[in-house]
């Protein structure tokens, strides 16, 4: 514990910014539980706001969307802005006194859409959590799209930085990386491999903060050659990374999840629990005690230092590959899916980890079984797990993702992920339709043994 450090930290809650919270969940945003909950309950108004993973629109061809972008106060939202257009993407920074409040929650979401007149489809949204209120704010990116030939979609997500390396300065090029890296991933797993372009959404206090934030932008998206559209800051006055992305493919989506049978194997693309070594690196600052812990394990320093820099690396690097897999076993646009020859379906894991695959039940409406839980720095996992650090042990980086395929093709989608450093295998099957559930095995919950981790697991089964 240094002095270095807490003084670092301290820096960070000066600009507006939280720099801790993020390490129990392995994200700083609001748990898809809390949030369907809260979206359930809302008043019927003039806004639909969806709980997706991504937003998708057919692509005119040679025709990027148009993005219009507002940003309002949530507690008095400045309506005569709204944009009259039907899609958007949402990204909301709210206050921590939601976070176990769905009934707040609700309230908050109602008051704010309420005097909207505009008809908008909000299919994907993001909601940071906040310590400061006055760091609160809602965004809508509004997308326009044009007429012509349809030839593909245009796939649309957003992210915000879910974590930070806490002992780098609050304006290190790394956490202008992460969102956007994050939002890339996303659109890699629906097979997009062209017509990349980042809007990235970010604000400081200090005008010379927001010089360097301009120049990592710029440095991320030249070493990549993609095309960045900045609507400048946010100017709400406290420290934030995020961005909105967008793709095109021309191939059907990898989202057919009403067509997953009895016997469909489950792909896992990387191993979870990876985001452990940044948890655990940045609790040791905190904790010198869990240093001695390590060591205990046969964990020494130089071992979690190399295993939090990979994490960094993972976070803010994109795999243009796993697109190009991606789109190799997807149909053509407009041809029928194949079942023996396409991928079923993708679903991002990520920081959810093994509880992403409760998502793809719910979102598939099957029984999934798994056998196994591959992990990754898996002495470090299973100290986060066995001393109850985290909530849960299996919450991952980038390229952690589920793939639904037959068996006829899974091993060629194995290889070729294999191929391109991915660390793939087959994790368990479809066991039935008709019921949500995922069950595992003794071997699998060997890897999630902390008691905090199976109560989440125990509780969003119902039982």
């Amino acid at each position: 514990m240094t002095e270095e450090f807490w003084q670092r930290i301290e820096e960070y809650r000066r600009l507006g910014f939280d720099p801790l919270r993020w390490i129990a969940t392995g994200s700083n945003e609001i748990d898809i539980w809390t949030l369907d909950l809260a979206v359930k309950e809302m008043k019927r108004s003039s806004i639909k706001l969806d709980t997706n993973w991504f937003d998708a629109f057919h692509y005119a061809e040679g025709k990027t969307p148009d993005l219009t972008r507002r940003v309002f106060s949530i507690c008095d939202p400045a309506v005569e802005n709204e944009v009259e257009l039907k899609h958007a993407l949402a990204m909301f920074r709210v206050h921590k006194e939601i976070e176990n409040d769905s009934t707040l929650f609700t309230g908050i979401l109602n008051n704010f859409f309420k005097n909207f007149r505009c008809k908008v489809s909000i299919n994907k949204s993001a909601f940071a959590v906040t310590e400061h209120k006055d760091a609160q704010f809602a965004l809508l990116d509004y997308i326009g799209l044009h007429r012509g030939d349809k030839v593909g979609f245009t796939v649309a997500d957003n992210a915000t930085a879910h974590v930070i390396d806490p002992t780098l300065e609050p304006d290190s090029e790394i956490h202008t990386d992460i969102p956007m890296t994050r939002c890339i991933d996303h659109l890699n797993l629906l097979g997009c491999t062209s017509g990349f372009d980042l809007y990235p959404i970010y604000d400081s206090p200090q005008e010379s903060s927001l010089d360097i934030i301009g120049k990592n932008l710029d440095a991320f998206t030249s070493r990549y050659n993609l095309k960045m559209d900045d609507y400048s800051s946010l100017k709400i006055g406290k420290l934030f990374f995020g961005a909105t992305g967008i793709a095109n493919t021309f191939k059907e989506l990898p989202t057919s999840y009403d067509q997953l049978e009895e016997t469909m194997q489950i792909i896992i693309t990387n191993p979870l629990g990876s985001l452990m070594a940044l948890s655990l690196y940045t609790l040791a600052q905190i904790d010198e005690k869990i240093i001695s812990t390590l060591e205990n394990k046969g964990i020494n320093d130089q071992a979690l230092v190399s295993a939090k820099d990979e994490c960094i690396k993972n976070l803010s690097e994109p795999h243009f590959s796993l697109g190009k897999i991606i789109s190799k076993y997807c149909p053509g646009f407009g041809a029928s899916f194949q079942k023996d020859e396409n991928i079923v379906a993708a679903h991002p894991l990520g920081s959810d980890g093994i509880l992403g695959l409760w998502k793809l039940a719910r979102t598939s409406n099957c029984h999934l079984v798994v056998n196994d839980i591959p992990m990754m720095f898996e002495e470090i996992a299973r100290l986060a797990s066995s001393e109850s650090l985290v909530a849960n042990p299996t919450a991952a980086m980038n390229g952690c993702h589920a793939i639904v395929a037959t068996k006829d093709i899974s091993n060629l989608i194995l290889g070729e992920l294999q191929r391109h450093n991915f660390r793939a295998t087959v994790i368990g099957f479809v066991a039935s339709k008709g019921e949500p559930n995922v069950t595992f095995g003794n071997n699998a919950k060997d890897h999630f043994a902390a008691n905090i981790g199976l109560s989440i697991l125990n509780k969003i089964a119902g039982k």
